[in-house]
C-alpha cells in the first residue's frame, strides 16, 4: 500500500507542478518569450492527463503504445525546449544558433531510428519488441541531452556568456533530470532485473526534482548583475561569422 500511495504522488505530483508553471508563464506572458519550453510543460500536463486515463483502462498493449507515442512527443518538444536555451544564449550570433539547430535535428533523427533498429532487432512478442525500443530510445534521449547541455554549460562558462535567469533553471532542470537518468540506466544494466523497480522511481523522482528547479527559477527574483570583465569575443565573431557565410552562400 505504501509503495502504491508513491508511485501515484510521483506520477500525480509534477503534473501539478507543471499545471502551475503553465498558468504562471501565460499570467506573466513568459510563454512569449519561451514558447517551446511552455510547449513542453502544457505537454505533460495533457499526457498525464491522457496516459492516467489510459491505464485505468486496464489495456496494457494501449498504455504501451499510447506511453510510447508521448516518449517520442516528449523527447522532440525536450529537444526544441533545449534549442530554446541555446538560441537564448546565443542571440547575438546567427551562425552559432542555426548550427545548433541543424546539430538538434539530426540528433532526434538518429535516436528515432536506433529505437526502430533496436525494436525490429528484438526478440519477444510485440509488447516486449515496443520495450526495447523505447528502452534504447530512452537511453539515446538522456545520452544525447545530457551531452548537449553539458557541452553548452561548458561553452558559456568558458567564454563568460550571460544566461538569463529562467533560462539557467530550464538547462540545469534538464541536466539534473537527464543525469540521474544516465546513471538509473547503467546501474539497471549493471544488476539486471534486480531492483528494476526501486530504480524506475529514482528517475520519476528525478523528474520530480527537475520540475521543482523549474518552478523555483520561475518564481525566485533574478540576481542582481554585478560587473564582469568578459574576455575578447573576437574569436567567438570569428565562428559566427564564417558560419553565417557559410550557411548563406
Amino acid at each position: 500500500m505504501p509503495f502504491t500511495v508513491l508511485k501515484y504522488v510521483l506520477w500525480v505530483a509534477p503534473a501539478c507542478v507543471q499545471a502551475l508553471l503553465s498558468v504562471l508563464m501565460l499570467k506573466r506572458r513568459l510563454y512569449r518569450e519561451y514558447p517551446l519550453f511552455f510547449a513542453y510543460t502544457l505537454s505533460h500536463v495533457v499526457r498525464f492527463v491522457v496516459l492516467f486515463s489510459v491505464y485505468h483502462q486496464g489495456s496494457k498493449q494501449a498504455y504501451s503504445e499510447t506511453y510510447l507515442a508521448a516518449e517520442v512527443l516528449d523527447a522532440a518538444l525536450a529537444f526544441a525546449a533545449i534549442y530554446e536555451v541555446s538560441s537564448n544564449v546565443f542571440r547575438a550570433y546567427e551562425g552559432i544558433r542555426k548550427l545548433a539547430g541543424v546539430v538538434f535535428r539530426w540528433a532526434l533523427i538518429v535516436l528515432v531510428f536506433l529505437a526502430v533498429l533496436a525494436a525490429a532487432g528484438s526478440m519477444g512478442s510485440d509488447t516486449q519488441r515496443v520495450r526495447a525500443g523505447l528502452f534504447a530510445f530512452d537511453q539515446g534521449v538522456h545520452i544525447v541531452r545530457g551531452g548537449l547541455l553539458f557541452l553548452l554549460i561548458l561553452f558559456c562558462l568558458y567564454l563568460r556568456l550571460r544566461w538569463d535567469h529562467f533560462v539557467f533553471g530550464i538547462a540545469f532542470g534538464f541536466a539534473l533530470n537527464s543525469s540521474v537518468q544516465l546513471v538509473a540506466f547503467a546501474t539497471r544494466a549493471h544488476l539486471g532485473p534486480v531492483g528494476s523497480v526501486a530504480l524506475s522511481l529514482i528517475s520519476v523522482a528525478a523528474y520530480n526534482c527537475a520540475v521543482l528547479v523549474w518552478l523555483y527559477y520561475l518564481l525566485s527574483p533574478a540576481p542582481a548583475e554585478r560587473p564582469v570583465k568578459l574576455p575578447s569575443h573576437t574569436e567567438l565573431d570569428e565562428w559566427n561569422q564564417a558560419l553565417v557565410e557559410l550557411i548563406y552562400r
